[in-house]
Parts: C-alpha cells; sequence; structure tokens
C-alpha cells in the first residue's frame, strides 16, 4: 500500500512538472538577436507582417493571374513555399531590427521626441483607423507590443540619417538634396474628380462648373480657397469654426510648427517616388500660378490644377529633407546593410517559435 502510495505520488509530481513545463509564460522569450531580447508576442507580430509582406509578393508576382480564390500556401516565393518563406522572413525582419538598434545603440544613438511621436501616430491610425488591430489582435498581438514593435522599427530611419544626414559619415550635400527635390517633386492646388456611376448630364454639369472656376481663378474674381470651399460645399463659419480650432491646439503647442505657407497645396511626386501622381509630367510643364483643367485618361474625370512654386516654401525643403535623402541613397544603403544582418548573433527559442504556425494566421472576415 505503501509503495502504491509512493508510485502515485511520483506520478503526480511528473504530470505537474510536465503541464509547468508545457505552459508558455507571459512575456516568454522566443528570439534574441545581438544581445536585445523579443517576446513571443513580438515574433508574432513579425510573423504577421511577413505573412502580409507574403502576400504582396505573390500578388505582384501572378499579376492578373490572382484572384481571390488564390491559395497563398500554393505559391512560391524565391523557390520556397509560402508558409517557409513567411517563417524565414519573420527572423529576416527581427534580425533587421535587433542590428539596428545595435548599431544605434553603439553610437549612442537615441530616438527624438518628434521621432517616437511619429512612431506612435503611425502605430495608432494604423491599428484603429486602418484596422491592423482586427488583424493582429486576434492573433495574440497586444496594443502594447505592436506599439512597440511600430516604434523599434524606426531605428532604421535613424541609423540611415546617422550616415546620410547633415553631419553624417556620408552626408548627402544640402544642393544635391534640393536638386531632387526640385525635379521629382511639385506643388499644387487641385480639385480632383473621378466619375463612378454619373450619367452624360452629370459629367457636363461638372464640368461646366469647373470652366467656371477656371474662367473666375484667372479673372481674378475668386481665391482657390473660395472655389475649394464652393465645390466641396463649405460654409463660411465652418470654415471660421475650424480656424478657431486650430488657434486653439497652436496655442497650447510650446514651440510653433513650421506650415506650408499655402495650406490647400498637395505634394506630387514623380514615378517612384512615394508621392506618384498619374499627371505628374502634365503639371510639371505648367507655367508657376498657371491654372489649367486635365482630362483624365479613357475620360475617367476632371483635375483642376494650379502649379504652386515649391522653391518658394521652406516648409518642404524642411520637411521633404529625409524623404529625399532616402531616395538618394536607399538603394546604396540597402546594400550595405544586407552584408551587416548577416553578422546579427541570433537565439531562436524553437520551443516558443515552432507553436506559431503561418496557416493559423487568422485574418478579418472582411478580407
Amino acid at each position: 500500500m505503501k509503495l502504491m502510495k509512493k508510485i502515485v505520488a511520483a506520478v503526480i509530481v511528473l504530470i505537474l512538472a510536465l503541464s509547468v513545463t508545457g505552459c508558455h509564460k507571459k512575456n516568454e522569450i522566443a528570439v534574441t538577436v545581438n544581445g536585445f531580447e523579443y517576446t513571443s508576442a513580438y515574433y508574432m507580430c513579425a510573423l504577421i507582417n511577413a505573412y502580409t509582406e507574403g502576400q504582396s509578393e505573390v500578388q505582384t508576382a501572378m499579376g492578373d493571374k490572382f484572384t481571390a480564390e488564390t491559395d497563398y500556401f500554393k505559391q512560391k516565393i524565391d523557390d520556397k513555399k509560402f508558409d517557409a518563406w513567411v517563417k524565414d522572413r519573420a527572423i529576416d525582419i527581427l534580425e533587421e531590427i535587433g542590428t539596428y538598434q545595435k548599431l544605434c545603440k553603439d553610437a549612442k544613438l537615441e530616438l527624438s521626441d518628434d521621432q517616437m511621436s511619429e512612431a506612435q501616430n503611425m502605430a495608432y491610425y494604423t491599428w484603429y483607423y486602418y484596422g491592423y488591430g482586427q488583424l493582429f489582435e486576434p492573433n495574440g498581438v497586444s496594443w502594447n507590443t505592436y506599439l512597440q514593435f511600430n516604434v523599434d522599427t524606426f531605428y532604421a530611419d535613424l541609423y540611415f540619417q546617422h550616415i546620410y544626414g547633415e553631419g553624417g559619415e556620408k552626408e548627402i550635400a544640402a544642393a544635391d538634396v534640393e536638386a531632387k527635390l526640385y525635379k521629382d517633386f511639385l506643388i499644387a492646388d487641385l480639385i480632383d474628380v473621378t466619375f463612378s456611376s454619373e450619367k452624360d448630364t452629370e459629367k457636363a454639369e461638372i464640368k461646366t462648373k469647373l470652366d467656371g472656376y477656371l474662367a473666375d481663378l484667372n479673372a481674378g474674381k475668386k481665391t482657390f480657397e473660395e472655389v475649394y470651399n464652393d465645390y466641396n460645399d463649405i460654409k463660411p463659419e465652418e470654415e471660421k469654426e475650424e480656424e478657431k480650432e486650430e488657434t486653439d491646439k497652436e496655442g497650447e503647442e510650446e514651440e510653433e510648427e513650421l506650415k506650408p505657407i499655402d495650406e490647400y497645396a498637395q505634394i506630387l511626386g514623380a514615378k517612384d517616388t512615394g508621392y506618384d501622381h498619374d499627371y505628374f509630367d502634365d503639371i510639371n510643364k505648367m507655367a508657376t500660378n498657371e491654372v489649367k483643367i486635365i482630362e483624365k485618361k479613357e475620360k475617367a474625370g476632371y483635375i483642376l490644377v494650379i502649379k504652386k512654386d515649391i522653391k518658394a516654401d521652406p516648409y518642404y525643403r524642411e520637411n521633404m529633407d529625409s524623404a529625399v535623402r532616402h531616395l538618394l541613397k536607399d538603394d546604396e544603403f540597402n546594400k550595405d546593410m544586407a552584408e551587416v544582418f548577416k553578422t546579427a548573433k541570433t537565439d531562436i527559442s524553437s520551443y516558443a517559435v515552432d507553436r506559431f504556425k503561418v496557416k493559423k494566421i487568422k485574418e478579418p472576415s472582411y478580407q
């Protein structure tokens, strides 16, 4: 009897031990890169990013052959099965983040308040307004983990600016930045009309209205602000209320932020600038302050445009500085960093990572 009790007790101890070792602890470390530790939830965040990146790769590769019924898991990327590519890419993402964090730490670089604010705002808008929360949260990624992941991705730009920014090891001359900015970007006031289900008579009415605006602008009878408000049916009292709210917000700020001289101006870019506009070349040929109506291809609509002078507004030189430097040196930087990533010291906890299956990633019902 005593022997039986000892056997039962031993079995119970074994079961308890197995149950403890079989549970995944909160904040367990899944991957360590260059001494930076990333939890299982953080790894899942990277896995989901790799998953959506893989989907884009498949869609691009298939082109017109891609349909809503396409099974990603039957496709290959770089001769790898889709799920294998996604898992490998997730580790790549963590190695990139861990490498940039180490480089910044070694160089004693820290994210500024503005960079932190930008990272937080980007995370907030993608999570709440673009629906990313509906993808990440059901897959075990909390808002706090998602936020931290987004903040950490900003170390890449921090290190880039350390190399190519003002005072950097490979500083890009201000003259080169300006030349690229003024060559591949412009600003313009736009009223962009794209037809959907309008009848021919309605399209004609819209064109007549735009022609009227064109005449009034050329004759100096109306400003673009007045035209904009009229087209969008914005009443003067509504505009004043918006201005008051903006003024109140500005009063709360300790330092006034640099703003565009023309608040209605939009920045348009040439192909592959990140600000690509289909009619950039047409607008770029216009004279400064010239007013024109451009008919869209296949009679899809119209654009009433006033070309403005981007050189006359210091806002764009300051706020587009980083984007332009990236356009000039991203290829070189990425090539150099690809070699650095290979030196990353990575430790992967198979126990923590293997339980995450690409096929089990839950997508929002609307997708």
